[in-house]
């Protein structure tokens, strides 16, 4: 049976690489919205995780909490299986831009396939966060939207709070937040034609075919460019949301991106002479993922604010006239290859050091069948460095008393640089940041004390602050 999976996770902080899931809360319905099952999922904090201050004050969990909390290991093949579930289709509100990179980076460090539940036996994702950006611009009644500063708030906490969307419970908290997206996804749903439309958005093949067929194009020089709208509340409310945009082709060195050029800037041929320089105006899309493209259609087109609109046509004009340099800056996106970190740590290799091969998911498998003491054997007969160093870890973090004497020397060097003050030793990320560590989360802690604190937020600092010497 297709299902959808609601569902919301609270954090150690915001690098999915390096921070972790601290809980994880979930509703299950069937495609009618009819509620199936909940499962909530309350993770220890890990050893090597240094605690973001800010992170802490905002969802208020406590170490009493954490500490009733399953292993990390143990919790994240629990929510694998229930995102794995076949039919399963995950949402919630701005998954897509970070609860999903949670999910991937935490089965990844596990040893679990952290992209099936993208694809595999019916399952897919989804994301209620652009539906709103749609639904504001499209079907603005159907919700009582907030106001900050003149502006509409898309924060869920405050939608939920204007709508009534929870009755019960306090915002970031796991479950609460599950419970106001599902209840909005409710309120979509009354609208079933745009609910329907928004949906196919995020299904791989008829966004394809969607894009496939749109009918506005420019000709330059025998090669067709199809022209779009994209949407995305990333483009801000000046612009309300929309952008005019031409699709520039595929990415040679990645598949399965397409390239989409913005066109409501001044002068986008201005960036010939150094094209890194355009890298802002480009976005990166995959079939059936952020951001939503439309078709250039009157009916759309005329949402657009006129000034972007006069500022599109003007660069059109500019790129039928200079092709040449229009060419010179889509050769240089279309053969863009991220740059080769060369000292990322393990935790964060996901992107860079690709899927697993067959022998490594053979060797996860066996990992994940043994017993506790059983897995230190395993660990060491792995096939590639990589899986060996993050099945060491797993070990460390999971079953420190059956750690190997080799993992103890791997695991204390990563926790020396997180005690370290010094940024040369620091633990490097996939986007060339760094795992907090003690010296940079304690300057994080004095800047949270001078904010205007309630009780309860004042004595997770105070726990904070000695946790942070402890470690």
């Amino acid at each position: 049976m297709n299902t959808y999976l609601f569902y919301d996770v609270e954090t150690s902080g915001l690098n999915p690489a390096f921070d972790q899931i601290l809980t994880f809360a979930s509703i299950r319905t069937d495609k009618q919205l009819n509620e199936i099952e909940r499962n909530s999922v309350k993770i220890q904090l890990r050893p090597d995780i240094v605690p973001s201050p800010q992170a802490f004050i905002i969802h208020r969990l406590t170490y009493e909490d954490l500490k009733e909390g399953l292993p990390e290991y143990e919790a994240v093949k629990r929510i694998h299986q229930i995102v794995n579930k076949p039919g399963t289709v995950s949402l919630g509100y701005n998954t897509l831009r970070f609860d999903d990179d949670f999910l991937r980076f935490s089965f990844y460090r596990n040893l679990l396939d952290p992209y099936t539940h993208q694809y595999s036996k019916g399952c897919s994702r989804m994301d209620i966060f652009p539906f709103a950006t749609l639904y504001y611009i499209f079907c603005h009644k159907i919700i009582d939207w907030p106001q900050n500063n003149g502006k509409p708030s898309f924060k869920l906490e405050k939608i939920s709070e204007q709508n009534s969307l929870v009755t019960s419970g306090r915002a970031h908290e796991a479950m609460t937040d599950v419970e106001a997206t599902y209840n909005l996804a409710r309120i979509f749903a009354r609208e079933r034609e745009i609910f329907n439309y928004s949906v196919e958005f995020f299904n791989k093949q008829k966004d394809k075919t969607r894009i496939n067929k749109f009918e506005k194009s420019i000709n330059i020089k025998g090669h067709t460019f199809k022209l779009g709208i994209m949407v995305s509340h990333q483009l801000g409310f000046d612009n309300q949301y929309m952008s005019p945009v031409i699709n520039i082709g595929k990415s040679t060195q990645y598949s399965n991106q397409n390239l989409w050029l913005n066109l409501d800037n001044d002068n986008v041929l201005s960036f010939v002479s150094n094209p890194e320089e355009s890298m802002p105006l480009i976005v990166r899309k995959r079939y059936g993922d952020l951001p939503i493209v439309l078709p250039a259609l009157d009916r759309f087109y005329e949402k657009i604010k006129n000034e972007n609109r006069e500022k599109a046509e003007a660069n059109l004009k500019a790129i039928a006239n200079k092709s040449d340099d229009f060419f010179k800056i889509v050769t240089f996106h279309k053969e863009f290859k991220y740059p080769y970190i060369p000292d990322l740590d393990p935790d964060a290799a996901l992107y860079q050091t690709g899927f697993f091969n067959k022998h490594e998911k053979k060797d996860m498998t066996d990992f994940h069948n043994a017993a506790p003491d059983g897995k230190i054997k395993i660990a060491e007969q792995m096939s590639t460095e990589r899986i060996k160093t993050l099945a060491r870890r797993i070990i460390q973090r999971n079953h420190p008393l059956n750690s190997l004497q080799a993992s103890n020397f791997e695991f204390d060097r990563m926790m020396n640089k997180i005690r370290s003050p010094g940024t040369e030793d620091a633990v490097m990320g996939y986007k060339s940041d760094t795992k907090l560590n003690c010296k940079d989360a304690s300057k994080e802690l004095e800047e949270v004390l001078k904010l205007e604190l309630d009780q309860e937020q004042q004595e997770i600092c105070n726990w904070l602050q000695a946790y942070i010497k402890n470690i």
